[in-house]
């Protein structure tokens, strides 16, 4: 019998528990470097930086980078920071892969720039979301975007039903008050398919068991897919409603209706494409396609108001009415 084995995980389980740093935040910038900033230090003060290691992504941005914001972080002695850039813009889900390839940690937690920590997040995770990790290999996430009636921090794959409902804009709604409802009765993390990116964490060794995030997504569903494939192998997808993170949203979409636009819906394409049957993909394209007429329509009405905004809206659901079977034919580029 091999001792040493034994006596590694132990040491492993006694880090965990004396608070030592075991988690690794990855952050990935792409033109936020302002929230990039606001995110770091509210982290740093509520946060013990000797407890975790921050890794922080420079995705290709054009605009802003986070290269002076690690200059003043490297004067912090306490804080374990890891920087890696890229010149060119690698979509999240492969800047995630790079970059949980310079952890040290065995526990990786992918934090959106676009967020505040407003309490001790890291003792909160030590102690009610790592001991269900090293139970049991799960996916956990965090309450990032919710209100009185709704919680879009969680969901269901989709379904028939619900892309029917999207036809009239309902069925995100529908999904997001049926997570709202179930949270309400009870304080205990709830079993779910998927959990919102923003604030997901899981052991990394699960994380290169699954390989990591598919490349075949550039921005958006490449979490609902990494949670696919999780519960697959018979793992776990729970939802820490108790634990919040201060979502603030939107920040880059408001910048390009258009890209992120096209972005969101050739990732869902994709995840429906890839795990399901043709027949049923070809069902799921029917409901979708009337869900982007209606959207055209909507937004044609509303160009007084939102000239640009519509503008924008109105081209995204024409290029993906083109693709609608071949969404992997979508172009990643801002601009078309």
């Amino acid at each position: 019998m091999d001792f040493t084995k034994g006596i590694a995980i132990n040491e492993k389980r006694r880090s965990i528990m004396t608070g030592t740093r075991t988690i690794s935040i990855v952050i990935i910038n792409y033109n936020l470097a302002d929230q990039v900033r606001n995110c770091v230090y509210s982290l740093l003060r509520f946060c013990n930086p000797r407890e975790y290691e921050l890794i922080l992504f420079e995705n290709g941005s054009t605009e802003n980078s986070i290269e002076s914001l690690v200059e003043e972080l490297k004067t912090n002695s306490e804080l374990n920071l890891k920087f890696i850039k890229s010149d060119i813009n690698l979509g999240f889900g492969k800047a995630c892969n790079k970059a949980v390839e310079h952890s040290d940690s065995e526990i990786l937690f992918f934090l959106n720039p676009d967020t505040l920590i407003e309490n001790d997040l890291i003792s909160l995770i030590n102690s009610q979301i790592v001991p269900e990790i090293y139970q049991r290999n799960v996916i956990a996430g965090l309450k990032v975007n919710s209100n009185l009636l709704f919680d879009f921090s969680a969901g269901y794959f989709p379904n028939l039903f619900f892309e029917f409902l999207n036809i009239f804009l309902l069925g995100r709604f529908f999904e997001a008050f049926l997570i709202k409802v179930k949270t309400l009765f009870t304080q205990k993390p709830l079993l779910t398919d998927w959990v919102m990116g923003s604030a997901t964490i899981l052991r990394k060794d699960l994380f290169e068991k699954i390989n990591g995030f598919a490349p075949e997504y550039f921005l958006y569903f490449e979490e609902m897919d990494l949670c696919k494939r999780t519960k697959d192998l018979g793992f776990e997808v729970k939802y820490f409603h108790n634990i919040e993170v201060n979502h603030l949203g939107s920040v880059g979409s408001k910048k390009n209706y258009y890209f992120f636009t096209k972005m969101f819906y050739k990732g869902k394409l994709i995840f429906l494409k890839k795990h399901n049957t043709e027949i049923k993909f070809k069902l799921f394209t029917f409901f979708i396609r009337l869900h982007f007429f209606s959207q055209i329509l909507l937004w044609s009405a509303l160009r007084i108001k939102s000239k640009r905004i519509s503008a924008e809206k109105i081209k995204a659901f024409k290029e993906l009415l083109k693709y609608l079977n071949c969404p992997e034919k979508i172009s990643n580029n801002f601009i078309d």
